[in-house]
């Protein structure tokens, strides 16, 4: 299961993609990787940490890891 920090500073256009990409997720409200949820958009999916450039870029990545 994918899961999503509510404080990451793309949380709003990420959970959209994911809703709009049919990709299952759940909502976290601390994640405890600030320093990663402030540089940009990033996702915990299996006990592994998943970031990327741009919430396009994490979908994809996230897609390939199905």
């Amino acid at each position: 299961m994918i899961k999503l920090c509510k404080s990451n500073k793309s949380y709003d256009e990420l959970s959209k993609a994911l809703k709009d990409n049919k990709i299952e997720f759940e909502h976290k409200k601390c994640l405890d990787k600030c320093g990663m949820c402030h540089k940009g958009p990033f996702v915990k999916h299996h006990g592994e940490f998943i970031s990327a450039e741009s919430v396009e870029k994490l979908v994809k990545k996230l897609k390939e890891a199905k």
